[in-house]
C-alpha cells in the first residue's frame, strides 16, 4: 500500500496560516465585541487551515469565534493560565492529538501591577495536529511580555528568558520528528535578542523574511505607510491603524511606518523517527455525500459540522520507498486585515494580522541501493556535499504498516550541516553555530546585568518593608496616647496603608525577589552550558 497521490492543487498541499493579536481586553479595549464578531464572520468566510489568536482574553469571545468557524475550522482550543487567562486560542481544520499551555517562568513583576503581565501569566500555547501529508505538526502560539525594548529592563530580560524557554520547547518538538509552526505577538523587533534566540537556537525560519528579502533591512529612504506593511511587515503602531492615533508613539517609530512585532516561524523536523504519518478523522454522524445528514437523534447536521463524536483512523501508510521528508516551504507572507471593520470607522485591532501560505513539496525519489551507497561514501569524503534535513539512520529499522522513517533531506535545507562524527553539529552549519554563540553571549550579558538590578531592587523593597513595619508599630503604640478622638480614624487609615505596604513589599522584596533571582540564575546557567557546548562545536568546525 502507498500514500494517495495528491495533485499539486489539492487543498492538503497548501497550509494557510493566520496569526492575529485581536486586542480583546474586557472593559479596556475599545469596540471589542463589534470587532470580535466581525473577525469571526471574516474567518468563517475564509479558508485558513490554522488560525492563532492572541489577546482573546474573554472566554465568551472565544465561543463567538468558535461557533462561527466550526464548519471550516472544527478543532479549537482556548488556553488558561494565570489569574486572567493567557489570551491564547488556536483554531484548525486538522484533528488535535495533544494540547498544552507552557506558562513562562518569568512573566513580569508583581510590582508592575498596571502592566498586567504577571497576573495573566504570559505563556505559549501548544497543540499537535495530524496532517495527511506531513504527519505531526507542532503549533506554538505565544504572546510575550509587552514593551521594554532596551536593556537593562525587567520586560526585556524576561522576554529573553521567555524566548529561551520557548526555543528549548521547540527544539524538543523538532527532535520528535515534528514539523514546527511558531507564531504570535513576540513584542520584539527583528534585531532583538529574543528573535535572534528563536532563529539561532531553535533554528526557526521567519516566513515573512523568507519571501520578502526587504523585511529586516534598514528603512531608507523613509517608507510610505503602505510600503511599510508590504515590504517590511509592520504590524503594530502603523498610522493606517485607527487605534494608533491615540497612542503616544515615538516619532522614530512613525517614521519607519510602525513596528514589526508579529511573526510566523517554521522549521522542518530535526531527526528521523518512526511514527504513523497518515491519519484520518471520521465523524460517524457527518460523513455523507450530501449537503446535510441526520444524526442518531434525528437532528439535521450540516456537512462540515463537528459533532465531537468522531474518532481517529489510521490512514494508508507511507511505504519504505519514501526516503526523505516532505519539505514545508513558505511561498507567500503578507500583512492583512489592514482596513476598517465593515460598516464601522475603526480597525479590527490595534495590530494588523499576518498571513503566510506554505506549500508541501514532495520528497525526491529514493535512489537505488548502489547509488545510495555511492552517495553516502561521497558525502563522507567531501565537505558540505549536501546538507541533510535529518541525520542519516545508519542501522536499518523495520517498517511496519503504520510507521516510516526518513533519510537525508534535500540539499537546499537551510542552516543544516551533516557531520557524521558529531550528532549535534549535524543540525547546524558553522555559520549558524557562530550566530548562536553570539546570540547566547548577548542574552547572558543582559541577564547578568538585570540579575544585579533585580537584587538591588529586592533589597530596596525589603528596606521599605522594614520601614513600613516600624512605622506601623510606632503608630499602634502612639494611638494609645492620642488626645483627640477625631484623630483615631486618621490613625486607622494610615495604619491600614502601612500594613498593606509592609505586606506588599515583603512579597515583592523577599518572596518574589528570591523567586525571580533563582529563575534568572537557572536560565543563566542553562545558557552558559549551551554556550560552552556551542563553543566546542565552533572549535571542531574551525579545526576540521
Amino acid at each position: 500500500m502507498s500514500i494517495p497521490n495528491y495533485p499539486p492543487d489539492h487543498p492538503d498541499r497548501t497550509l494557510k496560516v493566520l496569526s492575529f493579536n485581536v486586542w480583546g481586553l474586557a472593559i479596556i479595549s475599545k469596540d471589542r465585541l463589534i470587532r470580535i464578531k466581525a473577525l469571526a464572520e471574516y474567518l468563517a468566510s475564509s479558508n485558513y487551515d490554522i488560525v492563532c489568536l492572541q489577546e482573546l482574553w474573554v472566554y465568551k469571545d472565544f465561543e463567538i469565534v468558535r461557533e462561527q468557524v466550526r464548519r471550516n475550522l472544527p478543532f479549537s482550543r482556548f488556553f488558561h493560565t494565570g489569574a486572567l487567562g493567557s489570551g491564547l486560542a488556536i483554531f484548525t481544520r486538522f484533528p488535535l492529538i495533544s494540547a498544552q499551555a507552557l506558562p513562562y517562568s518569568l512573566s513580569g513583576s508583581p510590582a508592575q501591577a498596571f502592566a498586567g503581565d504577571f497576573f495573566v501569566k504570559k505563556a505559549a500555547a501548544n497543540i499537535v495536529i495530524i496532517h495527511p501529508i506531513l504527519g505531526e505538526i507542532e503549533i506554538w502560539n505565544t504572546h510575550m511580555h509587552a514593551a521594554g525594548e532596551h536593556p537593562p529592563d525587567t520586560r526585556q530580560a524576561h522576554r529573553i528568558a521567555q524566548s529561551w524557554q520557548l526555543a528549548n520547547a521547540i527544539k524538543n518538538g523538532a527532535a520528535k520528528g515534528r514539523y514546527i509552526l511558531a507564531m504570535g505577538d513576540f513584542n520584539s523587533q527583528p534585531w532583538s535578542i529574543p528573535i535572534a534566540m528563536l532563529k539561532n537556537h531553535a533554528n526557526l525560519t521567519d516566513s515573512f523574511e523568507s519571501v520578502t528579502q526587504t523585511a529586516n533591512m534598514d528603512l531608507s529612504p523613509q517608507p510610505t505607510p503602505e510600503e511599510a506593511l508590504k515590504s517590511y511587515g509592520m504590524t503594530c503602531d502603523s498610522s493606517l491603524n485607527t487605534y494608533s492615533a491615540g497612542k503616544p508613539i515615538p516619532g522614530n517609530v512613525l517614521e519607519k511606518g510602525g513596528k514589526r512585532l508579529d511573526y510566523i516561524f517554521f522549521r522542518q523536523p530535526a531527526i528521523a523517527r518512526r511514527r504513523p504519518l497518515v491519519w484520518g478523522y471520521r465523524d460517524d454522524e457527518n460523513h455523507g455525500n450530501g449537503e446535510s445528514s441526520k444524526n442518531a437523534n434525528g437532528d439535521r447536521v450540516e456537512l462540515g459540522d463537528f459533532t465531537g463524536k468522531g474518532h481517529m483512523e489510521v490512514g494508508k501508510p507511507i511505504t519504505s520507498s519514501v526516503a526523505k521528508a516532505p519539505k514545508l516551504r513558505c511561498v507567500k507572507s503578507e500583512v492583512i486585515l489592514t482596513g476598517l471593520v465593515p460598516g464601522q470607522s475603526f480597525s479590527y485591532s490595534d495590530h494588523f494580522a499576518l498571513f503566510s501560505t506554505f506549500t508541501i513539496e514532495d520528497p525526491p525519489r529514493q535512489p537505488s541501493s548502489n547509488s545510495h551507497n555511492q552517495q553516502t561514501t561521497s558525502i563522507s569524503s567531501s565537505d558540505n556535499s549536501f546538507t541533510p534535513l535529518v541525520p542519516l539512520i545508519n542501522e536499518p529499522e523495520q517498517i511496519n504498516p503504520t510507521t516510516t522513517s526518513f533519510a537525508p533531506p534535500s540539499p537546499d535545507s537551510p542552516n543544516i550541516n551533516y557531520a557524521p562524527s558529531s550528532p549535534r553539529t549535524s543540525t547546524s552549519s558553522a555559520g549558524a553555530i557562530t550566530a548562536k554563540t553570539n546570540t547566547v553571549r548577548s542574552a547572558l550579558d543582559v541577564l547578568r546585568l538585570y540579575t544585579r538590578i533585580s537584587s538591588k531592587t529586592s533589597k530596596l523593597h525589603l528596606k521599605i518593608c522594614l520601614g513600613s513595619l516600624i512605622g506601623l508599630i510606632a503608630l499602634t503604640i502612639g494611638s494609645a496616647w492620642q488626645p483627640k478622638t477625631w484623630i483615631q480614624p486618621i490613625f486607622t487609615l494610615i495604619g491600614g496603608l502601612l500594613g498593606a505596604s509592609t505586606a506588599t513589599f515583603l512579597y515583592t522584596g523577599f518572596v518574589w525577589g528570591r523567586w525571580e533571582q533563582g529563575l534568572l540564575v537557572e536560565v543563566t546557567e542553562e545558557m552558559e552550558l549551551e554556550l560552552r557546548v556551542a563553543e566546542m562545536e565552533e572549535r571542531i568546525n574551525t579545526s576540521a
